[in-house]
């Protein structure tokens, strides 16, 4: 039996899970492409991502339920070769309320849904587009300076924390990296795999994903809301 194709804003859906996230993507305002283009992959192989979030950066995925290690193979090497951020999200879209005391904490991903992606360079993380790492704030500026200084006592790196000196220390860390395992470092590469995130809104306003709530109630929640409860009558919705 074929199942009845969902539209949403001229789009086909192959889902109405798909037309869902199109509904939580225009409540918050972000432009998305369908199934933009497709590509070969390194490897062998072809993928076409559901959503190309161009303010993100990034192409989003949605399954129904957890990827398989193929699927998670694809979106890998997806990300490797296209150099981009690789979202999935698996399951029902259900989430719940976090709490601390009368604190509202912002929504997160309840049981049966979870969001998941591979990251780009450590060094493209510390301005991100739509991914936060906050270990790497904390790793350019406290941890790895002191170190690299004690290995690179010829090398003179800046007090302060700028971009340069940050570049710098990747170039140092890559190169330590390398004369001791002969291989480049798993943080300077691109398909690095993070789990358990949420959508949250960031200090300038804009969307992404992190490891952490939100501090608050945010337009996250009224997108979620209406991508829940979006009705799609004989194919059409919204």
């Amino acid at each position: 039996m074929k199942p009845i194709q969902t539209t949403y804003k001229g789009c086909h859906f192959r889902s109405r899970l798909e037309a869902r996230w199109a509904v939580f993507f225009d409540k918050l305002g972000l432009i998305w492409e369908y199934e933009k283009e497709g590509y070969e992959l390194p490897g062998g192989g072809r993928y076409l991502p559901d959503f190309w979030l161009p303010e993100l950066d990034c192409y989003f995925e949605v399954k129904g339920t957890s990827p398989t290690d193929a699927e998670k193979s694809k979106a890998l090497r997806l990300s490797v070769g296209a150099k981009k951020l690789v979202v999935l999200a698996h399951g029902s879209m259900s989430v719940e309320e976090l709490r601390l005391g009368s604190q509202h904490l912002g929504e997160w991903p309840a049981k049966g849904f979870s969001i998941e992606l591979f990251a780009g360079e450590a060094h493209h993380m510390w301005e991100p587009k739509s991914f936060g790492f906050p270990l790497w704030n904390w790793t350019f500026e406290t941890d790895l300076p002191p170190f690299l200084r004690r290995v690179f006592p010829e090398e003179s790196i800046p007090a302060e924390d700028t971009e340069a000196r940050r570049r710098l220390l990747v170039e140092l860390d890559r190169k330590y990296y390398f004369a001791k395992y002969r291989r480049e470092h798993p943080r300077y590469q691109w398909g690095r795999h993070q789990e358990n995130l949420s959508w949250v809104q960031n200090s300038s306003g804009g969307y992404g994903f992190a490891h952490e709530p939100d501090n608050g109630i945010t337009p996250v929640s009224a997108a979620y809301d209406a991508a829940l409860s979006a009705r799609f009558e004989f194919g059409e919705g919204g």
